[in-house]
């Protein structure tokens, strides 16, 4: 519980305490990863659109899943040839035009569909390289604040082979409810034989924070990065644990990285090449979990799979 009489720096120690403290509770057993059962991808026009329709089919083929295209766009209310053209080419269902903005007619039909997993480009409506990578739109802060089921947001346009997500990163910062569901997606959608990184970041005002603290209760020591950063891949060993036995079971690479928030080496997240996967776990009402998943949306040029708690 919070206690103002608390400095920030105290209720963060507390924070990363508790955090470190469950990570040490009860036994690790292999995750159940989660698997689509029904899809929905959402058409908007744009270049976006044929990655969308790519991955849909690779899951289908993948999971035997069923998938249910429409076109949301709100200029091209008075047609539904596309969205049937499409459906026609994957063997799959098409949902009947619905009027209202475009991100309500999306959360009707993820209603509608009882679907477990939306793709959607991003920004909807627009080309990305139009637009640019500064602004995710309106339709995706809606769907990010109101939809039921994980969204995969389609970013840069690409070509998809016969393996996507062969490459699977689940980004992690700090503690977060959504990060063993998250954990569950990533699993469930690495391809076989594929590899699969648990990527924890520390935080630049974390790590202020506890090194002010640690500076007070030894002042002798140096307290470097690195050693907090050891810190935080122990607050998540649990997961950690879990997660190589899941790989072990699924055969598919597994591996923990842990690294500061300014670090090059996180570049791998905006590379124009393998276009990984991105898991990300958001933490909806928490404004710091809300915050790092639409900076990454911003950034990405790859797939970012959003798993609400």
């Amino acid at each position: 519980m919070f206690d103002p009489h608390k400095t920030d720096v105290e209720q963060g120690v507390k924070a990363s305490m508790d955090l470190f403290e469950k990570a040490h509770v009860g036994p690790e057993a292999p995750l159940d990863p989660i698997e689509p059962k029904h899809v929905l991808v959402v058409l908007d026009g744009s270049t976006q659109d044929g990655t969308s329709i790519g991955i849909a089919r690779e899951l289908k083929a993948r999971f035997s899943c069923d998938v249910t295209v429409c076109d949301a766009r709100e200029k091209h209310a008075e047609s539904n040839d596309v969205a049937e053209g499409i459906a026609a080419g994957l063997g799959a269902g098409v949902l009947a035009r619905s009027s209202g903005e475009s991100y309500e007619q999306i959360l009707a039909a993820i209603e509608k569909t009882g679907c477990d997993l939306c793709v959607v480009p991003c920004p909807y409506g627009r080309d990305l390289t139009a637009v640019g990578a500064d602004s995710a739109g309106t339709v995706i802060d809606v769907l990010l604040a109101r939809s039921p089921v994980p969204l995969i947001v389609v970013r840069k346009p690409y070509a998809i082979d016969d393996k996507p997500f062969h490459d699977v990163v689940l980004l992690l910062i700090g503690e977060n409810e959504a990060a063993e569901r998250a954990a569950r997606w990533a699993s469930g959608l690495v391809a076989a034989s594929g590899e699969m990184e648990l990527l924890l970041i520390l935080e630049e005002e974390f790590y202020e924070n506890i090194h002010k603290l640690l500076q007070v209760l030894e002042p002798n020591r140096d307290f470097s990065r690195d050693d907090l950063v050891k810190a935080l891949e122990q607050e998540h060993v649990r997961l950690h644990h879990s997660l190589q036995k899941t790989a072990s079971e699924k055969n598919f690479g597994y591996r923990l990285e842990a690294h500061r928030e300014d670090e090059p080496s996180l570049a791998v997240l905006e590379r124009d090449e393998g276009h990984p996967l991105v898991v990300v776990a958001l933490e909806r009402g928490d404004h710091a979990s809300e915050g790092h998943v639409s900076d990454r949306i911003r950034k990405s040029p790859n797939p970012i799979l959003v798993v609400f708690q």
